[in-house]
């Protein structure tokens, strides 16, 4: 078995140079995939509206059958070809999601049963794949992770949602968020006054229903990051334009936290 190893880490290092072309879409938009923004944006445009399912046999160029069945290797060379295995996949953009502390030897039965289905592979940024389905009466890593035990103990004690004034006081006011007709009317009106007169801006600046800053600046909704979990939330991409908006007021306001927090987060 240990010559067997060898020679398939050989072959995943082999494979690990196999170079695919990005994605059409990226040549036609012109985003830049070192632009974080244009990165998040696209790759989930990829993904999700324009991607086809592949075998992961075919997008990194292994069979499920190379990979020898857990119960013929022992826990040390469980672990190593677990390490080897999701190092391998990461040139494929795919980050598997265990938690922190699940020891690499188990990983490998997850990892080699992946190896069985079909995902979208991306051009660029990282295609994160998860495991649980957040059935904690089904968890896949017991005694490893609480995150279910948590959620359902918040959700409990209401500490997120019900019990919160903060979140109650912006959600239930009465207040229009979005700008009336008649300042929508008087907008337009005063740009159409501002051109007949001839002092129209060559390139005036694009309105953006009244978002600003505490400091009173503008906010312009491409310069405002789009964090991981938005991309996963089934109000990304909606066309509920006033739910686009909270969103977007919601991002703009945390844009200097390193954590992202959303209340209203729900599982694309």
């Amino acid at each position: 078995m240990e010559k067997y190893l060898e020679q398939l880490f050989a072959d995943l290092n082999k494979a690990s140079q196999k170079h695919t072309p990005p994605h059409d879409i990226w040549l036609s938009s012109g985003a830049d995939p070192d632009n974080e923004i244009e990165l998040d944006d696209m790759s989930f445009v990829e993904e999700y509206i324009y991607g086809e399912k592949m075998p992961i046999s075919e997008i990194t160029g292994m069979c499920q059958e190379q990979l020898p069945p857990p119960d013929i290797l022992n826990e040390e060379q469980q672990a190593m070809l677990s390490v080897k295995l999701e190092e391998f996949l990461t040139f494929f953009n795919f980050k598997l999601e265990f938690p922190q502390n699940f020891p690499n030897h188990q990983r490998y039965t997850f990892i080699r049963r992946f190896w069985g289905t079909e995902h979208v592979p991306v051009s660029f940024g990282t295609s994160h794949i998860e495991f649980c389905s957040y059935d904690e009466e089904n968890c896949p890593f017991p005694g490893y992770c609480n995150t279910c035990s948590e959620f359902n103990v918040e959700l409990e004690d209401g500490s997120n949602f019900g019990n919160n004034k903060e979140v109650n006081v912006f959600f239930d006011s009465d207040d229009d968020i979005l700008p009336s007709p008649e300042e929508l009317e008087l907008f337009v009106d005063s740009r159409k006054l501002s051109e007949s007169s001839g002092k129209a801006e060559s390139n005036p600046e694009p309105f953006y229903c009244g978002i600003y800053n505490d400091d009173g600046t503008l906010v312009n909704p491409k310069e405002v990051s789009m964090p991981e979990l938005c991309l996963r939330c089934r109000s990304y991409f909606t066309g509920d334009t006033e739910e686009n908006f909270l969103c977007l007021m919601n991002r703009n306001d945390q844009k200097d936290d390193p954590n992202f927090e959303c209340g209203a987060f729900e599982e694309f």
